[in-house]
């Protein structure tokens, strides 16, 4: 058992890491978004500014900048929104913090949910973490091949956003073998699952 609780060790440390990296995705993201907002919505008083203060043409040079920016800093808004979507996808797997249709689940015992959580991470979780990496793999090299950019004037190349996709996937299907050795030690030894499912509040 100590062998098996070692990967599963590995893998839920190895998200935690990357899980970080997603929180600090939802930071950068309010503070361009906050920025964002500043700006556009200060254009007409840095214009009265310019012209009735003028300080050496700062505001000018100021919505200059913006205005050959504005579109990379509203497209790098979602790019970090995709990035803690996709990165934070395993850990909140790991909590068991996911969104899950309760119709059956929060009326069994521990371990039928067991039961349900092996079953669904082998024909469903798994199988579908696969297709989704088959499937969004090459639209990402597409990408990289041809180093697809944005469609906006300014605007950012497209493939690190395509590419979350597939590595997304990967670190939830990854976390998904890790709960799924969980489950299955639950389920043949007295290992203890660390996270229990709480019922929502109705």
């Amino acid at each position: 058992m100590s062998r098996w609780l070692a990967i599963t060790g590995w893998i839920d440390e190895f998200n935690r890491r990357i899980a970080i990296v997603a929180i600090y995705f939802v930071l950068f993201a309010s503070l361009v978004c906050a920025f964002n907002a500043l700006l556009r919505y200060s254009i007409s008083t840095m214009i009265w500014l310019d012209h009735n203060v003028g300080v050496g043409g700062l505001f000018r040079g100021i919505l200059a900048i913006y205005g050959r920016n504005s579109n990379s800093l509203s497209e790098l808004q979602w790019y970090l929104f995709a990035g803690m979507v996709m990165l934070g996808g395993a850990w909140t797997l790991k909590l068991n913090e996911h969104v899950r249709v309760d119709l059956v689940y929060g009326s069994v015992s521990e371990r039928t949910r067991t039961w349900i959580d092996l079953l669904g991470g082998l024909l469903f979780l798994l199988p579908i973490c696969c297709l989704m990496i088959y499937f969004t793999w090459p639209w990402f090299v597409l990408s990289w091949v041809t180093n697809e950019g944005s469609s906006n004037s300014g605007g950012l190349p497209l493939w690190p956003v395509k590419l979350s996709l597939p590595v997304g996937f990967a670190l939830v299907g990854l976390q998904g073998i890790s709960e799924l050795i969980k489950c299955y030690l639950a389920l043949t030894t007295d290992y203890v699952r660390e996270f229990a499912y709480e019922k929502p509040v109705q």
